[in-house]
């Protein structure tokens, strides 16, 4: 028998708990929340909101989205968590009276200090930016941060070669000569186009996995990825 060439991720098990109350899809749909929590408070930005009242928003939001019955409610857009999250965060602004509400309430996620955003100038929209645009943006970036966590773990046995070469992927035209990068560690030029090769297979196949986690179908994949890096080139 041959594994399954597309296991269920986070978005899919998310899907599967529509027709019931499922702990494992609820903790799903947290995680994810949990993930993508800084392009809703961008997009709310966008909207013209200011810091604190996008922080209540954002809190207030998750209040809503991790409610215990939301699952048995819920409706895939076009199979992208992305989409879905917007769609839900534009029809919960129109009910204010239920927006007020939910401000009230925490919701039990670990969200970034909010002073830390503002440096990170997540709040700034690109000139000419519609809100939707800043929130597919800021998901990208998020994406890639995540990414890039994730491969500092996995080269964390070699971490001076890696903070010498994570560059070939955050900036490639800012990387050192080789050959600086090889005197300076004590390593062939050869070694380090070896690892330069590595990194960027072991990035790239990074990302795949992280947009994986966000669609429902194995097909919507290589789409997700490509909307998301021209976004990113722009």
């Amino acid at each position: 028998m041959y594994p399954d060439p597309f296991p269920p991720t986070r978005w899919t098990l998310v899907l599967s708990a529509r027709e019931g109350d499922n702990r494992d899809s609820f903790e799903a749909l947290e995680h994810l929340a949990s993930e993508y929590w800084q392009p809703i408070y961008t997009y709310l930005r966008g909207k013209g909101r200011t810091h604190d009242e996008a922080q209540d928003d954002t809190q207030g939001f998750f209040a809503y989205l991790l409610r215990r019955d939301f699952l048995s409610n819920l409706q895939p857009e076009g199979g992208r968590f992305r989409n879905f999250l917007l769609v839900c965060l534009r029809r919960w602004m129109k009910d204010e009276v239920n927006r007020v509400i939910n401000v009230k309430r925490k919701a039990e996620i670990a969200l970034e200090p909010w002073h830390e955003l503002e440096l990170h100038g997540s709040a700034s929209l690109p000139k000419g930016s519609s809100p939707e645009e800043a929130f597919d943006r800021s998901w990208a970036n998020a994406l890639v941060s995540r990414a890039m966590t994730a491969l500092q773990e996995r080269w964390s046995h070699r971490a001076d070669l890696f903070s010498a070469l994570r560059l070939v992927v955050e900036s490639p035209g800012s990387v050192e000569p080789y050959a600086e990068i090889a005197a300076r560690l004590g390593m062939t030029e050869g070694a380090i186009g070896k690892a330069v090769h590595d990194l960027r297979r072991q990035f790239a196949e990074q990302i795949q996995a992280e947009v994986r986690d966000t669609v429902a179908r194995e097909e919507d994949v290589e789409g997700e990825l490509r909307y998301l890096v021209d976004l990113l080139r722009r």
